[in-house]
């Protein structure tokens, strides 16, 4: 989550067409395995994300963020707001949050320790409460900050969530100046994009889950 440290890569914005580029060498084409799309809409009104989520995402507008170096999200959405610098919001899944504890409590405690660490965000729990997230449990807590020698302030909202023996989280960060105003609607385009999100494959730690099972340890 250590957003001013994570590399990423903008693709695109939202319902942007992808461009498919074939590979050619010497004047040959090379036969190339075809791999899923990043983004595909679907006549349900959401998305699927190579082929693994299915979610309704944000309008046009907002940027696809997708990390290419294994850091600390998979995918998430960034729109630059109007207003003065840093006038921003950005959200995504994060399937690797910061702790080790695989219980939501204990986690969540750790979490918010770790939480916009190097931003200099001097942040406080506004609420935290237990929900359950697609028959998941799950601790959704809401977070504000400001760091005056930056003149600048944050608003986030985080579910930390229970997959099988494991925690996940969706996140939502909202910048703004000291003197800024804080706006809903990005936070409602977040609520949408964690309600509906949808796992379409067993991931890497299920899959090695399984094969233990199988292997009877």
């Amino acid at each position: 989550m250590k957003m001013n440290k994570t590399s990423f890569r903008v693709l695109e914005t939202w319902a942007f067409p992808f461009a498919i580029i074939a590979i050619f060498g010497f004047g040959c084409a090379a036969l190339q395995p075809e791999k899923p799309k990043t983004l595909v809409p679907t006549d349900r009104g959401t998305a699927v994300f190579l082929e693994k989520y299915e979610f309704k995402g944000p309008p046009e507008g907002w940027a696809l963020m997708r990390n290419i170096e294994g850091g600390d999200f998979e995918l998430g959405f960034l729109k630059f707001e109007k207003g003065d610098f840093p006038s921003q919001t950005t959200f995504m899944y994060d399937d690797q949050p910061y702790g080790g504890s695989q219980t939501l409590e204990k986690r969540a405690k750790y979490y918010c320790t770790r939480f916009l660490f190097n931003s200099g965000i001097d942040l406080r729990i506004t609420r935290q409460e237990r929900v359950t997230l697609d028959g998941r449990e799950a601790i959704a807590i809401n977070l504000e900050g400001e760091n005056p020698n930056r003149s600048e302030k944050a608003k986030s909202k985080v579910y930390l969530v229970k997959k099988g023996n494991r925690i996940i989280s969706f996140v939502c960060t909202q910048w703004r100046p000291l003197n800024g105003t804080y706006s809903q609607e990005p936070f409602d385009h977040f609520e949408a994009f964690v309600k509906s999100f949808k796992f379409l494959k067993k991931d890497f730690y299920e899959n090695f889950e399984d094969e233990l099972k199988k292997a009877g340890l």
